[in-house]
């Protein structure tokens, strides 16, 4: 039962639940059953062919040709005005949208000394993948400075001082967006554990290429290598 299918029938039927639900298709089921079987026999294939054109081409979805339709007699939705509001469909949930921060974190001279990088857990979502520590702007973070250094003293017990920013990623995942902002900072203090990581590495610029990052994270290294201008 294709989508046409079913507008025509819940259109014809009046129906009011919205059709994703198991009870509403079998609903549609019956209706699609009962309208075969009144039919003479032999046409069962045509039938079903002219309901599918009858949605393509008279019932669509927006402004259906009402005037033009076959079978108006029998449609319960234009007796009752409803014809526009059928089919009823279940709203999306909107995409959960999350910022979060991450620091190149420079050992010493920014740009011209070892940088932090981080394993993820192995179990969690990319699992084992490294990258520019950070996390999620949480309710209790002032701004997105104050994010990155709660986070890295989470996660790898670290004193930084967040510098200027490097680069800004939008990036969606299957069931949520993120927008990720990458600062410079600077190394203050505290020897790195691997507190909410898996583990991590002191490295130069150069040496990244032999770590596997995310596409993000990918994108803030193209940025760092960018030739700067004077």
């Amino acid at each position: 039962m294709d989508g046409n299918v079913k507008r025509v029938l819940s259109r014809l039927a009046d129906i009011d639940q919205p059709i994703e639900r198991p009870a509403t298709l079998q609903l549609l089921w019956q209706l699609a059953r009962t309208v075969v079987e009144s039919a003479p026999a032999g046409v069962a294939g045509s039938v079903n062919e002219a309901v599918m054109e009858l949605g393509a081409l008279v019932c669509v979805p927006a402004s259906p040709r009402c005037l033009l339709c076959p079978v108006v007699e029998y449609c319960q939705a234009l007796a009752h005005g409803t014809q526009e509001e059928r089919p009823v469909t279940t709203p999306k949930r909107p995409t959960p949208h999350y910022d979060v921060a991450a620091g190149v974190i420079w050992q010493g001279t920014v740009g011209a000394s070892p940088l932090l990088i981080a394993q993820r857990p192995q179990e969690g979502m990319l699992g084992g993948l490294w990258e520019f520590p950070g996390g999620k702007l949480e309710a209790q973070d002032a701004d997105l400075q104050g994010c990155l250094r709660r986070e890295i003293q989470e996660e790898l017990a670290l004193e930084i001082e967040v510098g200027a920013p490097v680069a800004t990623v939008q990036h969606a995942y299957t069931h949520f967006r993120i927008t990720l902002y990458a600062f410079h900072a600077r190394y203050l203090g505290g020897e790195p554990q691997a507190l909410g990581v898996a583990d991590w590495r002191w490295v130069t610029l150069d040496e990244l290429d032999t770590y596997p990052f995310p596409v993000t994270d990918r994108k803030i290294i193209a940025v760092l290598r960018q030739p700067t201008t004077s």
